[in-house]
């Protein structure tokens, strides 16, 4: 049960039209577009929803998204030297920005969702 007025994310994001309209930007232009494949950024959602449980059956660039969003939401010093040799072997600049921003937004959504008595992600 959601624990502040309205029953779902929109509807609590709907008592500040300001906050709906930014969280309205970040799903248009980041969550749900952008340079990256929206199904690496929907698996990458996934994990953070706890979806996904062992990724070691992914490789390449699902292999090495999956580790970057795991540095991302649960331990930084994960993203070493190591890491990002493999992320600028399968992304380009532009794509880190993007599906990185896509992570730290999700990650926020999720975490938020969370807070308010929702689930981490609508189906």
């Amino acid at each position: 049960m959601p624990r502040v007025a309205g029953a779902t994310a929109t509807e609590i994001r709907g008592l500040v039209p300001a906050a709906r309209e930014a969280w309205d930007e970040i799903e248009r232009n980041v969550l749900r577009s952008g340079l990256v494949d929206q199904r690496l950024k929907e698996l990458c959602y996934s994990y953070l929803a706890d979806e996904i449980g062992d990724i070691e059956s992914y490789r390449g660039r699902e292999r090495t998204a999956l580790e970057w969003t795991y540095a991302i939401a649960y331990d930084s010093a994960k993203a070493d030297d190591a890491l990002w040799s493999r992320l600028h072997a399968e992304f380009s600049e532009e794509e880190l920005v993007d599906l990185g921003c896509a992570i730290g937004f999700e990650l926020g959504r999720q975490h938020w969702r969370r807070s308010v008595g929702l689930p981490p992600r609508e189906r």
